[in-house]
């Protein structure tokens, strides 16, 4: 289950963040996951020494990392009033990545809809005044329509001070 939460920081600073559970992580990882332990035990059985079993085993801890530090876990959007948006994920291991947009940049903030062929979702986008650039939040946790709308209100009464 997805944790959301609003939080003013000090004024003019707002952050909105989406929390994934252990269980969203899991299902998110479910076959790399699989993949992984279903090597490691058919390379295990066919090796012939206790040096190979040790690089297999190795391997697929490296690999089990990899795709640790590669799952977001946290991701936050921070809205600071006369300066821009900042958009931050935080994976399984604590990697933090950060990037910052300017008010200045963006042309627009949406919520749009994303339709696949087994679900539809939306999310909440930035579209830069360049044309061709967009930026996400929350790209990989799929918040709730009423918790999206409520940081677009935000967002949008931000940009819109400006002009």
């Amino acid at each position: 289950m997805t944790k959301k939460e609003r939080r003013e920081i000090g004024e003019g600073i707002v952050s909105y963040e989406a929390r994934k559970g252990p269980g969203d992580v899991a299902r998110e990882n479910a076959w790399c996951l699989f993949l992984i332990l279903a090597s490691a035990a058919a390379l295990f059985s066919a090796s012939e020494s206790f040096r190979d079993w040790k690089v297999w085993i190795s391997s697929a801890f490296a690999a089990l990392l990899a795709l640790l530090n590669a799952t977001a876990v946290c991701e936050r959007l921070v809205l600071f009033r006369g300066l821009g948006v900042q958009f931050e994920t935080a994976s399984c291991l604590g990697a933090r990545q950060r990037t910052f947009v300017e008010e200045n940049k963006i042309e627009a903030v949406l919520i749009n809809e994303a339709v696949t062929s087994t679900d539809a979702y939306y999310y909440l986008c930035f579209v830069m005044k360049s044309g061709d650039d967009m930026a996400l939040a929350f790209p990989t946790s799929r918040p709730g329509v009423d918790f999206l709308a409520a940081a677009y209100n935000e967002a949008k009464a931000l940009l819109e001070k400006k002009r």
